[in-house]
């Protein structure tokens, strides 16, 4: 397990349960929560690889940087403001085409300096 606890409130992004080409991701906060597994094929190490571009900044960067679950059931995309607070856009839906589909959509904020930690803590993660 791995977490990003957001810096300005109670949310937290957790990565649970990797097996094999599956992991569960939920996000956690007073005012919501979901909880859903999510297939990865063999992109589980893009997750990774995306959380290790975002700590190899020195500096703020401009624009974003994302990535997407094959099946398109969980999303992230991290931008960066001028005085290092990143901010995770997190999308994370049901099964589409079901009578109660559902999406959650939210935002939590990091610090640029806890980037590699939680690079360091998605690479043990996704390497199991």
């Amino acid at each position: 397990m791995f977490s990003i606890q957001s810096s300005s409130s109670d949310r937290e992004l957790v990565f649970l349960a990797p097996q094999g080409d599956y992991f569960t991701v939920e996000l956690r906060g007073k005012e919501l929560q979901a909880c859903r597994g999510v297939y990865a094929c063999t992109d589980s190490q893009g997750l990774a690889a995306l959380f290790e571009r975002l700590a190899s900044h020195d500096r703020p960067w401009s624009g974003t940087e994302s990535w997407e679950s094959l099946e398109t059931e969980f999303s992230l995309t991290a931008r960066c403001t001028p005085l290092g607070v990143v901010t995770f856009a997190i999308s994370i839906h049901g099964l589409p085409g079901v009578p109660e589909a559902w999406k959650l959509t939210a935002q939590l904020t990091s610090e640029m300096g806890q980037l590699p930690s939680i690079a360091a803590n998605a690479r043990r993660f996704f390497s199991v």
